[in-house]
């Protein structure tokens, strides 16, 4: 995935504070939600992309509870997902869902978490992958394509 949302005086900031970092991701969680609730995802898309990046800033960073922390991830990941999908961007909302996939069962292999606690939020995403590839199938003539060009902004 090589969208970045975060600056990287934010990304320094919170790596280097991490404990700011789960107010920082409700904030831009909310914003990034009454953007898309409104229909304006290009204003949605760059607030819901800090919000994804700081999740997984507490993840790495892990001074909040894992279970909690999973749970901002996946949620991030879906919202990322759909609102670049309503720009236009399938690849990289495909992209979002295995990037999530593959950071939550590194967890998994690093001894970090248990499968029990994964399972909801592993299930879920590899959910919405598949209807994601099934909606959008290259092989089909109905399958949306193209969107506007979205300019990702920095926060």
């Amino acid at each position: 995935m090589n969208m970045k949302f975060l600056c990287k005086n934010h990304r320094e900031h919170l790596l280097n504070d991490p404990s700011r970092a789960k107010t920082f991701w409700s904030l831009a969680f909310d914003t990034a939600q009454s953007f898309y609730d409104q229909c304006l995802w290009s204003e949605a898309l760059p607030h819901i992309g800090c919000a994804f990046e700081t999740s997984d800033i507490m993840l790495t960073s892990k001074i909040e509870d894992p279970k909690q922390t999973y749970e901002l991830m996946s949620s991030s990941s879906v919202l990322l997902a759909y609102t670049l999908l309503k720009v236009g961007q399938v690849d990289e909302a495909r992209n979002v869902y295995w990037f999530t996939i593959k950071r939550l069962e590194r967890e998994l292999s690093e001894g970090n978490a248990n499968y029990s606690e994964l399972q909801h939020n592993l299930g879920f995403l590899y959910r919405c992958v598949e209807s994601l590839i099934i909606t959008y199938r290259p092989e089909s003539d109905t399958a949306p394509v193209g969107g506007e060009k979205t300019e990702i902004s920095y926060h």
